[in-house]
């Protein structure tokens, strides 16, 4: 993959603005490592200690350690949106990363592939400063990890603690080259550090009520969307201690094979205009022959692109068409992100406890097609299913704190603010 295809703006979304109904799934039934049937069931029959919520987190940026170049490190930011579930818990992890797409831009003049009303911030280090042009450079910094809260949303229906963090920095060169499978999966421990701690009841000064005792960090779940998905599928990702089970959706991805042994599921988009249709198919295939696991799953969803599955992104180009599909061949793009959102949920759940056949939801008009690749492994069909509704990503409550994950950001970095440009 080049680096301006690792760079390359990714993908996807208008955003829909409905309603939260969560409720609690049958993950939470799944016993923690040793856990007695009597306490299982009291997990998912007893008395809930806190309301399902979503809530958008930040933490003051830090400085992500780098494998070279002119820095110690490079900055990041340390965004997640937070799903908790329903139910007393402890509540088995999902980790949702996006891919790379525009950060730094002037939304009021949004481009074709921007949302016209995105979730961003100001982050003036690397994008403009408000009221400043700068050449290339728009002052709002995008929270890609916003526009996937549909799927944490679908996830805490499930039973899971999920949450969506933000992945730039390792793709994103500010300070000096890094190497992004590291950067990825720091980043993901870091928020992992994170969870653990509310569990414990340490915030951080987040104010996130209803987290302490209800988060186990020993079980991991890991979601990827275009480079997001690339990384999931990586020999990095699967070494990740505790995981049950990964999804890649639309995964732009590296060269390296995927050795996973736990469940694996590919979504793709039979209209992706960034990737392909075909992405992580043959990845797919060659974890089935390989054996390593009894789940290699493959799914293609029709009408389905690539922007469309992130709701800061513009969901199909002028004219309503997208990739290699006409307008008449596109399907909805809430139904498209409703279905990979609740696909990947339901895959999840039952990874994790070990279903010995997959039923997957499947919308109406996205006709998902595909099964198990590992030959004479758990099958997988679908049951037809109504589309979730789902909140609205700018309406979520917004929590933050000066305290940090990362180390902090020296004061006198050197920020190169147009990475293509350089390094």
């Amino acid at each position: 993959m080049t680096t301006a295809t690792r760079r390359a703006a990714h993908l996807t979304a208008a955003s829909a603005a409905f309603a939260l109904t969560l409720a609690c799934g049958a993950a939470a039934q799944a016993a923690a490592p040793g856990k007695p049937a009597s306490s299982r069931q009291a997990t998912a029959a007893g008395t809930p200690s806190s309301a399902a919520s979503l809530t958008s987190y930040r933490l003051a940026p830090g400085l992500l350690k780098i494998t070279g170049g002119r820095t110690a490190g490079n900055p990041s930011q340390v965004h997640g949106v937070l799903g908790m579930p329903k139910g007393k818990g402890p509540h088995p992890v999902v980790v949702v990363l996006h891919g790379t797409h525009h950060n730094c831009v002037t939304t009021k003049d949004a481009s074709d592939v921007v949302a016209r009303n995105p979730v961003k911030t100001h982050w003036p280090l690397v994008c403009a400063k408000p009221g400043k042009p700068e050449r290339g450079l728009g002052p709002d910094y995008l929270r890609q990890n916003a526009g996937l809260s549909h799927v944490v949303q679908a996830l805490t229906r499930k039973g899971f603690v999920a949450v969506s963090i933000d992945v730039v920095s390792p793709e994103n060169w500010w300070g000096g080259e890094t190497d992004p499978t590291k950067g990825y999966t720091d980043l993901v421990s870091a928020h992992l550090r994170l969870l653990s701690d509310l569990n414990k009841g340490i915030d951080h000064g987040l104010r996130i009520r209803g987290t302490k005792g209800r988060i186990d960090t020993s079980r991991v779940g890991l979601v990827g969307h275009s480079r997001g998905g690339g990384y999931v599928l990586s020999p990095k990702a699967a070494q990740r201690a505790g995981l049950f089970g990964t999804v890649a959706i639309e995964p732009a991805e590296n060269a390296e094979p995927a050795p996973h042994e736990v469940p694996v599921l590919n979504i793709r988009g039979a209209c992706d205009e960034d990737v392909d249709p075909q992405a992580g198919r043959s990845t797919m295939k060659a974890l089935a022959k390989s054996g390593s696991t009894k789940v290699a799953a493959d799914v293609l969803l029709a009408g389905t692109g690539h922007r469309m599955i992130n709701t800061n992104l513009a969901p199909t180009d002028k004219g309503g068409g997208i990739g290699p599909c006409k307008p008449s061949k596109v399907a909805s793009p809430a139904a498209a992100r409703a279905q990979a959102a609740q696909l990947t949920a339901a895959f999840l759940e039952q990874a994790l406890r070990k279903a010995p056949s997959y039923r997957l939801p499947a919308l109406s008009g996205l006709t998902p097609k595909g099964g198990n690749l590992r030959k004479g492994g758990p099958g997988l069909t679908f049951r037809p299913a109504r589309p979730e509704t789902y909140t609205d990503p700018r309406t979520i409550r917004e929590v933050s704190s000066k305290q940090r994950l990362l180390p902090a950001i020296p004061k006198n970095l050197k920020v190169n603010k147009r990475p293509d440009d350089g390094i």
